[in-house]
């Protein structure tokens, strides 16, 4: 048994410790360069309700964009991405955009409840309470790996829908980059002045959505995604496969921060295979510390005896992440070996103990 548990050794600790300091990414703010984003929503420019001929810059309409509603995505995601198709309409320039705050102030002295409405009817509800012109709408949602989004322009006096778009097949990287061609989509043709009637145009065809071209996460983009909710990295619904040493594993995230993995790690005389537990317990910019538990089916081969037995432990480590889907993880933790042995003379012994155990390895998400 001893030389079973040959693998287990302080030395890869201080490797572990070593590549963590290297990829580690600095927390230092230089002067000059980019700050790290607070409340996306803040980025809107802000109007006071009630008077609309107080607070309407001079030939623009009052418009208001609600949450996006998520589909197969988490609420923060969502929230994130809606905040980022406002900060869209503000730069567009051609509407007087409400800010957040002052319309979720408006509404909850209204007791209206905005989550879910995604209707005209609840649009033009919303928007008279709110005392706008022009309502966005729409959804963020996603089916398999493709991410979506899609809104509808609704004219709140007329009650009818004035203009569609959608933007498909980009990443939570360039989700700001999505929402301004969203932006763009349903401002394509200037709204018309207060008071005037807009003269008819023929109708342009929808313009197809730029090819995306996957980068990693921007440290920007990143910051807001984990303030509203979990990071897209350890949520519910990834897979990744893994190379460890010394053998493979493969792991499925069925919640947000808890992954389930099956292991197999294969050496010249020994041969353990089971499940590990992982539960993800904080996120620290490209590091993710987690704690777990596994067991273990083990069957070895040495100097003139075999046997089978079991192993079960706990570990605690970590994962940094060296790309947007390469991440290098290590874990170490105690654990309990009962090993049946039968020697060249046939002769059976148990025998088990406390032991130690640490995993290496890279790990590849799709």
């Amino acid at each position: 048994m001893h030389h079973f548990l040959k693998r287990f050794g302080i030395t890869v600790v201080a490797l572990f410790f070593s590549l963590w300091a290297a990829f580690m990414p600095a927390r230092v703010a230089t002067a000059g360069g980019p700050a790290i984003l607070g409340d996306a929503s803040g980025v809107a420019k802000g109007i006071t309700l009630g008077d609309s001929t107080g607070a309407q810059e001079a030939g623009k309409l009052n418009i208001a964009v609600l949450d996006f509603s998520p589909e197969n995505v988490s609420s923060g995601e969502a929230v994130v991405v809606s905040s980022f198709i406002r900060d869209a309409f503000v730069r567009n320039g051609q509407y007087t955009v409400v800010d957040k705050g002052s319309m979720e102030k408006i509404l909850a002295e209204q007791a209206f409840q905005q989550t879910g409405c995604t209707n005209q009817e609840c649009a033009v509800k919303m928007g008279k309470l709110l005392n706008v012109h022009k309502m966005v709408v729409g959804r963020y949602s996603v089916m398999g790996t493709v991410r979506f989004l899609t809104a509808s322009l609704v004219d709140v006096e007329t009650g009818s829908i004035e203009r569609v778009g959608k933007v498909k097949g980009f990443d939570v990287s360039n989700a700001d980059e999505a929402a301004s061609e969203l932006a763009t989509q349903m401002t394509t043709s200037s709204p018309a002045p207060v008071g005037k009637t807009p003269e008819p145009k023929p109708v342009e065809p929808e313009p197809k959505p730029p090819v995306q071209i996957p980068t990693a996460p921007e440290p920007a983009v990143r910051e807001q995604l984990v303030k509203h909710g979990v990071d897209p990295r350890i949520a519910g619904g990834r897979v990744g496969i893994g190379l460890n040493f010394p053998g493979a594993g493969l792991r499925w995230f069925f919640a947000d921060r808890w992954a389930v993995e099956a292991s197999v790690q294969y050496e010249k005389t020994a041969l353990t295979a089971g499940p590990r537990l992982y539960c993800y317990i904080a996120s620290l910019g490209s590091l993710f510390p987690y704690i777990g538990i596994e067991g273990d089916y083990a069957q070895f081969k040495d100097e003139g005896t075999k046997g089978v037995g079991y192993m079960a432990g706990g570990f605690v480590g970590g994962e940094v992440y060296l790309y947007r889907r390469f991440s290098l993880q290590f874990d170490f933790g105690p654990v309990f070996v009962s090993l049946g042995e039968r020697n060249i003379t046939n002769i059976s012994i148990q025998s088990g103990g406390i032991g130690f155990m640490a995993n290496f390895g890279l790990t590849y998400y799709f």
